[in-house]
């Protein structure tokens, strides 16, 4: 049998936690007052080394998944020896969840991150408690679903489905149809700071309702075709949209024409990301383009080109770009390292 793991006992990790050298005076000192302070030079070290065994547990700088040498691809890493590599925290949140009948899905969290909506294209939607992995609900609208949001929290979410966009509470039932948002709408945002709905489809009009009291706040054209692809600046509240003549437009529901205006792709915009600071904006277009913007000066900083056209794009909390393509995930960490992982 292996030997057990028991943290990292290693001289440079115990000495981040000591308290210095220990007492060595070797003057006349009465046995009792000697004996005190080699107890307590014995339990400050046992301290130091519990505490360098405990970083096994709880990890005091974040990591990420990096190869040893050039010629080795993190796409042919399993992710059980990643879940053997971390620590016993992180291999307790592994999962692993087969959505291969009604796909492809649709998912979004609420605020907190305890909750997880999912819509499949072929009419399955599913509320997910994402601190068990429990299904608490699930319903079967016998039709299609272009996309999900959660509203205030967990107990009501929207859901566009084939022409009309209708709003269930976290029971499942049907609480409204919104008949008026039609003929198709394919994307759906929720800014949770200011109540407001927003919906793009295919008849190319952006539409913000106030959640609270069911008004229509505004009706905005774009006069640039059928959109699906749209995301919320969590910053300022802007609502950015990728139309298929490679532009990106950025709009507020006080203004009738768009706030910002920029010409990103030579084909049409597939993805949208933007971070959480609102300063950095990831497009991806259909010319196999992924492009990194700063979008106080509107400026390009980094462009890459992926081996196929990028579905989808997210950008997380550590400033990590994950782009989507085909069967694959590209993670992004600078401008020249890309890590690849399947």
């Amino acid at each position: 049998m292996g030997k057990r793991n028991r943290g990292n006992t290693e001289p440079s990790a115990v000495k981040k936690y000591e308290r210095g050298q220990a007492n060595k005076s070797k003057g006349v000192v009465k046995h009792r007052l000697k004996l005190a302070i080699k107890r307590d030079e014995k339990k400050m070290a046992q301290a130091a080394r519990s505490a360098a065994q405990s970083e096994l547990l709880l990890p005091s700088e974040p990591g990420m998944l990096e190869t040893e040498g050039e010629m080795e691809r993190t796409a042919r890493i399993s992710q059980r020896a990643i879940a053997q590599a971390a620590d016993q925290q992180t291999q307790r949140k592994a999962y692993d969840m087969k959505l291969d009948r009604f796909g492809p899905y649709r998912a979004t969290y609420t605020a907190n991150g305890r909750h997880l909506l999912l819509g499949g294209h072929k009419g399955h939607i599913a509320l997910v408690d994402w601190e068990g992995c429990k299904i608490t609900r699930e319903l079967h609208v016998r039709e299609t679903v272009r996309d999900v949001c959660f509203l205030r929290d967990h107990t009501m979410f929207a859901a566009a489905q084939h022409k009309n966009l209708y709003i269930y509470d976290g029971m499942g039932t049907e609480l409204h149809c919104l008949r008026d948002h039609g003929p198709e709408v394919h994307r759906l945002g929720f800014l949770r700071y200011h109540w407001l709905l927003t919906t793009i489809g295919s008849a190319g009009r952006l539409r913000y309702m106030d959640v609270s009291t069911g008004a229509h706040v505004a009706d905005l054209p774009t006069r640039l075709g059928v959109c699906d692809c749209m995301r919320l600046n969590p910053w300022n509240a802007l609502v950015a949209l990728g139309h298929r003549n490679g532009v990106v437009t950025m709009w507020t529901p006080n203004l009738s024409e768009p706030a910002v205006k920029m010409l990103c792709h030579k084909g049409g915009v597939s993805a949208l990301a933007i971070d959480r600071s609102g300063r950095y904006m990831a497009t991806a277009g259909r010319d196999g383009a992924l492009k990194l913007w700063d979008i106080r000066t509107y400026r390009p900083l980094h462009e890459y080109y992926t081996p196929r056209p990028v579905s989808d794009l997210d950008i997380s909390d550590r400033g990590m770009l994950a782009a989507v393509h085909g069967p694959s995930v590209q993670v992004s960490v600078h401008a020249d390292c890309m890590l690849i992982a399947c």
